[in-house]
């Protein structure tokens, strides 16, 4: 066999996992889509060689891109931490700052008001984490994760968490003008990634936490099979 044609295999395989890596941006190197779509927008805030860093008024924007089957059915990972965990700060709003609904950090909870909330402690200041958001639009389940953890889960059967239809605006890490209070924190940024399905459990749990792998997910299973691939790939060179 030849080693090009295992190389073809290995990387055809994730195709089959149901969910594909859309948008990938490395905030420690620009604000670009590594996988080649939209831009992110800032909103103030600044790349570093640490990632992108905002002030409590600040954060990132993206249009667009999230339109189609891909406004109601996703998975975002965001690799950032807060300065001030106290009350709410928001991390991701739907609605364009029209709503005060949305995911939030709660005195150190995962939260998406006002529908669920989980165990507190699972941020700490200056610390990151890693949140990754799904939502399945033939079920309506939302569910989110910190560090590879499930948190929150309820049934979106008000299409809460679908971006909306003016524009398909994502926001991160800004907060909506409804309430005035303007409930944000300033904060660091390192990775957001978006993919057009759910990731299940497993999925999310093999992506860990900051700092690890986040494109396209590999679940045990596929790095035992991907590892022998390469092992015969090797051998099939040395022929």
């Amino acid at each position: 066999m030849k080693t090009i044609s295992l190389c073809a295999l290995l990387l055809a395989l994730p195709a089959a996992w149901g969910a594909t890596l859309t948008h990938d941006y490395d905030l420690t190197s620009s604000l670009n889509d590594q996988v080649g779509s939209a831009p992110l927008i800032s909103d103030g805030g600044s790349i570093t060689i640490a990632g992108y860093t905002f002030g409590a008024t600040q954060g990132l924007s993206l249009s667009s891109a999230l339109s189609g089957s891909a406004a109601s059915t996703y998975s975002i990972l965001l690799d950032f931490s807060f300065q001030n965990l106290s009350g709410f700060r928001k991390i991701v709003d739907f609605k364009n700052l029209a709503s005060d609904n949305g995911v939030y950090n709660l005195s150190t909870a995962l939260n998406y008001f006002n529908f669920s909330v989980g165990p507190n402690g699972v941020f700490a200041a200056d610390t990151l984490g890693r949140v990754v958001l799904t939502r399945d639009n033939s079920t309506g389940l939302v569910v989110g994760y910190v560090n590879g953890v499930q948190n929150i889960s309820f049934t979106d059967s008000t299409s809460d968490a679908v971006f909306n239809a003016a524009g398909n605006i994502a926001r991160f890490f800004e907060d909506d003008n409804v309430t005035g209070g303007r409930e944000s924190s300033g904060g660091l940024a390192t990775r957001i990634s978006i993919y057009d399905g759910a990731l299940t459990s497993l999925e999310v749990a093999d992506l860990g936490g900051p700092g690890g792998p986040s494109g396209v997910p590999e679940p045990a299973s596929f790095l035992l099979l991907g590892t022998g691939l390469v092992g015969l790939a090797f051998i099939a060179k040395r022929r």
